[in-house]
């Protein structure tokens, strides 16, 4: 996100900030009550607010994540985080959510920031991958896909071209750019549909209602399918 190689080859700036903040928790399992604890992932959605919850380490611990809309904006990733702004957000939530939230002393924040697509990324001998090259909101969990699918693509272009370091970067570019563009923007429509209130919230809920789990399977095939 904050690259200062980026800022050498794409020189766009500072990045996007989005208006939404995360705070983050972690609790060791028997601090969770058994009704609360869940062996997968579980996202709670409002507007405005979402909270996802699920266990690390083979189930020893359970991270907490709860991100809410605001105007705040503290560089950085390892922010105490405010209870107190918190709980306003999160006023009249769900039972089950505040519960949790509830058994949490200290939070760790940070704002949510991404920075637009770009095609190019590259200068002479120098490429980047990963966040350097397309930073993203969190609402797809794909920043680490994205940066390991950026290593093979790279390692294979490198690999058919090795005498020609600066076409095999071009060729990784042409190759990726299209897909991490469209997780870039894809992520921010997450974070709309998962904050959504009022009409919007209607027509997320109208347009999802209908799907059987199969269609809903081929609406995330250009993700999770062969690239």
């Amino acid at each position: 996100m904050w690259s200062k190689v980026r800022s050498r080859i794409v020189g766009d700036g500072a990045p996007r900030v989005s208006g939404h903040i995360a705070y983050r928790a972690v609790l060791e399992r028997e601090e969770v009550p058994d009704d609360l604890w869940r062996p997968d992932v579980v996202l709670w959605a409002g507007p405005k607010t979402h909270f996802v919850h699920y266990p690390l380490r083979r189930g020893t611990l359970y991270n907490l994540v709860a991100v809410f809309h605001s105007d705040r904006y503290v560089e950085g990733w390892n922010t105490v985080g405010d209870p107190e702004e918190l709980f306003k957000r999160f006023k009249g939530r769900r039972p089950e959510v505040l519960r949790l939230l509830e058994r949490i002393e200290t939070w760790r924040m940070w704002v949510l920031c991404d920075r637009e697509p770009v095609k190019d990324w590259s200068k002479g001998r120098v490429t980047l991958l990963g966040d350097a090259a397309h930073p993203m909101l969190q609402y797809l969990a794909q920043g680490a896909c994205m940066a390991s699918e950026d290593a093979v693509a790279l390692a294979e272009a490198v690999a058919a071209s090795p005498h020609d370091i600066l076409g095999a970067f071009k060729a990784y570019e042409k190759q990726r750019y299209l897909r991490t563009g469209r997780v870039q923007l894809m992520a921010r429509v997450y974070g709309e549909f998962y904050h959504a209130s009022g009409v919007t919230a209607e027509l997320r809920n109208q347009m999802l209602a209908g799907r059987t789990p199969e269609q809903s399977y081929d609406s995330m095939a250009w993700l999770y399918g062969e690239m």
